[in-house]
């Protein structure tokens, strides 16, 4: 897979993701389950593929891209697992690591389009 295509597949991903977080009124997810696997494994295999191939270019982008994910993934499940009580703090540090994954995804994908294929 080429730089260019493994970015398109990037932001192929993210509108995947947005797609899945789809919810009513209530807070209810009203996405089907199979487009939130599909979206998660995609996401994951981005994740990967785009760590793999800018480890040795730009290892900091990379770093920050796991990182945030995998905060971003940790702060989803406690906000789902703890009490009311701590739900406003846990949705201020769930916004900022969305922040921080969204430059990091957007950081990798132009950074996919500048690179040269080999």
């Amino acid at each position: 897979m080429k730089n260019k295509t493994l970015a398109i597949f990037g932001i192929g991903t993210y509108v995947l993701s947005v797609l899945s977080s789809a919810t009513d009124l209530e807070g209810n997810s009203v996405a089907p389950i199979a487009l939130i696997v599909i979206s998660g494994i995609a996401t994951v295999a981005f994740i990967v593929m785009a760590t793999i191939r800018l480890w040795k270019e730009a290892k900091s982008v990379s770093i920050m891209l796991v990182a945030s994910a995998l905060i971003l993934f940790i702060l989803s499940v406690i906000q789902e697992v703890t009490s009311p009580s701590y739900g406003s703090a846990i949705i201020i540090l769930l916004n900022v690591t969305k922040l921080s994954y969204f430059i990091a995804s957007v950081w990798v994908i132009v950074k996919l389009f500048k690179m040269r294929d080999v």
